[in-house]
């Protein structure tokens, strides 16, 4: 029998905090991050979202009124950071931003760096008062979020990721004097933020992959500085921020969840069952639906496909699970496939929950 696409009871905001709260909800939560594609919506370059606040907000009320986007997010990326610091940072035209010149070449350079002030240094006020505009315009129906860098992430930014991982084992001492640097500059980012009541924060991490790094090198050198990052996060606003790392990440499963966070954003190339059998009771689960096979090479049934397998393998995640991609929202994705995403949601996902529905 076909579904019918049902109206939304909850707002996205209600549907957050419920989700968020361990309340009931209408339907399964479900959302994409729409950037360049905003900017597409109101004329301009995809440069111009890292640069105008304005813009930045305006893309974002055109994403809600088009794509119906179930929240807002105001970041500055995984490169901004790393450019507040000293970081060289190149924008091209139509693709996202890249480190061109890392800060700490040597050792000494280290010791030259001064904290982040989000007030003025790089694109953070940007960030800042896009975060403030889209709160008063948007958040009264949808959740904010601020992003952050990881701290492995942002320390293997500011010494380039090749040098970063050599010190890992060639100089230990020096990568834990960067750690604190990268971390110290993100509580730095968040005194700021926090100011904005009602946002929430999400946490970006790819360097921390198990494709990258050993469960033993997470450990000595991610673990401890991200939950101290998190734990920072939750004293200034009560709730748990939610993380995404790329890659394969299974062997740090049981490890994120013991950072504390609220939720794990699972990249496409891992198991969604597997990772609710050993953290789901620990911590909501975010994702899976693959980006570039099936969002932007597929079609709206394919979008349909893959999204109901996600919610077979995780719709009874003991924590929550919310229908997301499995990573970013490739440029030049067909508009009719991120309408799909939501609908499929809105189509399958109401409660009470019919697993029939998924097969």
């Amino acid at each position: 029998m076909a579904q019918t696409i049902k109206k939304d009871q909850m707002t996205p905001k209600e549907r957050h905090r419920a989700f968020r709260e361990g309340k009931p909800l209408d339907r399964i939560p479900c959302n994409v991050t729409v950037a360049d594609h905003g900017a597409k919506l109101i004329g301009v370059r995809f440069t111009d979202l890292f640069f105008y606040p304005d813009k930045i907000v305006e893309a974002q009320v055109a994403a809600r009124k088009v794509y119906e986007i179930q929240g807002v997010i105001s970041a500055p990326g995984l490169s901004g950071m790393a450019e507040a610091i000293g970081c060289k940072v190149a924008y091209p035209e139509n693709s996202a931003p890249y480190i061109e010149e890392h800060v700490v070449k040597e050792f000494s350079d280290l010791e030259r760096l001064e904290l982040p002030d989000p007030t003025r240094s790089g694109r953070l006020p940007v960030v800042m008062e896009a975060a403030e505009k889209l709160q008063a315009v948007l958040g009264d129906e949808l959740p904010l979020s601020i992003g952050f860098t990881g701290p492995f992430t942002l320390a293997a930014q500011i010494r380039g990721t090749e040098r970063f991982m050599r010190d890992l084992y060639r100089n230990p001492e020096f990568a834990h004097k960067v750690l604190r640097f990268a971390l110290d500059s993100n509580l730095a980012f968040l005194k700021k933020a926090a100011k904005i009541e009602g946002a929430d924060f999400n946490i970006g991490d790819p360097t921390s992959s198990g494709s990258l790094i050993s469960r033993k090198l997470f450990r000595e050198f991610s673990f401890p500085y991200l939950k101290e990052l998190v734990d920072a996060i939750k004293e200034v606003n009560g709730h748990a921020p939610s993380i995404h790392i790329c890659g394969n990440t299974k062997n740090i499963w049981s490890d994120v969840a013991d950072a504390g966070l609220g939720s794990f954003s699972i990249d496409d190339k891992m198991d969604l069952r597997e990772a609710k059998e050993a953290v789901g009771e620990r911590i909501a689960l975010v994702g899976n639906v693959k980006p570039t096979e099936t969002m932007y090479l597929g079609t709206p049934d394919d979008v349909e496909r893959d999204a109901k397998e996600c919610l077979r393998k995780a719709y009874d995640t003991p924590k929550g699970y919310v229908l997301a991609l499995g990573c970013g929202l490739p440029h030049g994705t067909p508009p009719e496939n991120i309408h799909a995403l939501l609908n499929t949601a809105r189509k399958f996902g109401q409660y009470p929950l019919n697993p029939d529905n998924f097969s």
